[in-house]
């Protein structure tokens, strides 16, 4: 008798952290359907943040303002450049379109935001001290935005 309760026990005790987990369906009811996003590790040592819209196609892509570096002594507007020919490669000026705007908005001592708007892009530079981004987002194919909590 005494045996079976304690093997009991052991298996309620086995059982307890995996009842303590969250999974997919979980999340699925509390807040929706994910987003449809991609994460690719780049060579020079970034992530490529990829979102997807309707019909699979890309609607922004998101990587760090800064191209990362082995040097030194670091060289941020060299950085910039870099980063900045990645993504002219990546999405030249063809699909890029005309330039219609640009301007910047700063909020309190350290984050500034400067947009540059495309005629089929908008592109977004995020400095916030340790997390400046550089995101471009397509105008054809709109980002679905998250369900409301």
């Amino acid at each position: 008798m005494r045996w079976r309760r304690n093997s009991l026990l052991f298996l309620l005790t086995l059982a307890l952290p995996a009842s303590a987990q969250l999974d997919s369906g979980q999340l699925r009811v509390k807040f929706g359907p994910p987003l449809s996003r991609e994460i690719f590790r780049v060579p020079p040592g970034f992530d490529l943040t990829v979102d997807y819209g309707a019909g699979n196609q890309v609607c922004a892509l998101e990587v760090p303002a800064l191209m990362p570096t082995d040097a030194k002594v670091r060289n941020t507007d060299d950085m910039r450049q870099k980063m900045n020919a990645f993504l002219a490669e990546l999405v030249p000026g063809w699909m890029r379109g005309t330039e219609l705007l640009r301007s910047m908005t700063t909020s309190g001592a350290f984050s500034t935001v400067q947009f540059v708007e495309y005629e089929h892009v908008t592109l977004m530079e995020t400095y916030a001290g340790s997390h400046d981004t550089i995101t471009l987002k397509f105008k054809s194919t709109p980002c679905p935005q998250p369900a409301a909590p």
